[in-house]
């Protein structure tokens, strides 16, 4: 009998000894929302004594709480006995910190308490957030053109396939926009690789800027990009791409070089597809042979090819 008070006495000591010294706080709440019982954890964290939160209750500390949402809380413990869940403490200080709750429905005597199991896990969500915030940026980073900052290849390639799919589904026009920096070689040979990236750069800013209804601007390869404008019929895309050239040309970057003028101009492919079914590699194929054409009139223009016959529009 000795043995088994002695053993009874020592479980009772490592019990205490365990809710004391644990870093979690261990956190007793009655059927009102009020604390009854906290671990020297939660002191710590919370900056309040115990004997200050034995007058509060939930939402005095929480601020996603108020009394009607901790009665309907209250109902999925006694359903639910046990489960987790996130959401904010008010240290006393003002700090919020995000906590993770392990909720324990207990009875004891004919009384019902919710008996809680809380981590502090802002650190965890801090660590987390910049884990996702790298991940965007990795993404991004694989995605874009790295001189200009708009679209790469890649990622054009992607969302060309997947406008087609959705236009084949929808049946609504698709138009695809090429261009090509008239007499790019000439622009490098002359003022140096410097220079021209820098046009490449801030044309890739204009035809952004100008390409509104473009889901995305990229850079196809070299020095020519590529704009896929989704639900926008042949007409529009044509005084899109016109907008486009014309906003080149007004920035005047300087080409004495230019067998077409003395500043920096572009040439425009655009076809469109009215009608369900066409496959991306011959949205693109008909862009490129009107972009071709465009060249052969003289460039500085843009030409139009819809699934039909092809029209130009010169250079006014």
């Amino acid at each position: 009998m000795v043995d088994e008070m002695a053993g009874e006495v020592d479980r009772l000591m490592l019990t205490q000894v365990t809710v004391d010294k644990l870093t979690d706080m261990v956190i007793w709440l009655d059927e009102s929302g009020r604390y009854v019982f906290v671990n020297p954890a939660a002191t710590r964290l919370l900056g309040y004594s115990a004997d200050e939160l034995s007058r509060m209750r939930v939402w005095d500390i929480d601020p996603l709480f108020d009394e009607a949402r901790w009665r309907r809380h209250w109902t999925e413990v006694v359903e639910r006995k046990s489960f987790t869940l996130e959401t904010v403490n008010t240290s006393k200080s003002g700090r919020d910190i995000i906590i993770e709750v392990t909720v324990n429905f207990v009875e004891y005597e004919g009384r019902r308490f919710n008996c809680s199991i809380v981590r502090d896990i802002t650190e965890r969500r801090r660590l987390d957030k910049e884990l996702r915030d790298l991940n965007e940026t990795i993404y991004r980073l694989s995605i874009t053109d790295s001189l200009t900052g708009v679209a790469n290849r890649r990622h054009f390639d992607a969302m060309l396939a997947q406008e087609t799919e959705r236009h084949g589904r929808s049946g609504a026009p698709l138009s695809l926009v090429l261009l090509d920096i008239d007499a790019f070689k000439a622009l490098n040979d002359l003022y140096g690789h410097v220079v021209g990236d820098d046009a490449l750069r801030i044309i890739a800013t204009t035809l952004e800027r100008a390409m509104r209804r473009a889901c995305v601007t990229a850079r196809y390869g070299g020095e020519e990009f590529a704009c896929i404008l989704p639900d926008t019929g042949h007409a529009e895309a044509l005084a899109c791409a016109e907008a486009a050239r014309a906003a080149i040309a007004a920035l005047g970057v300087p080409h004495a070089g230019s067998p077409i003028a003395d500043h920096v101009t572009a040439s425009f492919g655009v076809a469109t597809t009215e009608r369900g079914g066409m496959r991306s590699v011959d949205l693109l194929r008909a862009a490129d042979n009107a972009l071709y054409r465009a060249k052969n009139l003289g460039r500085n223009r843009v030409v139009g090819a819809a699934t039909g016959p092809e029209t130009a529009q010169p250079t006014p």
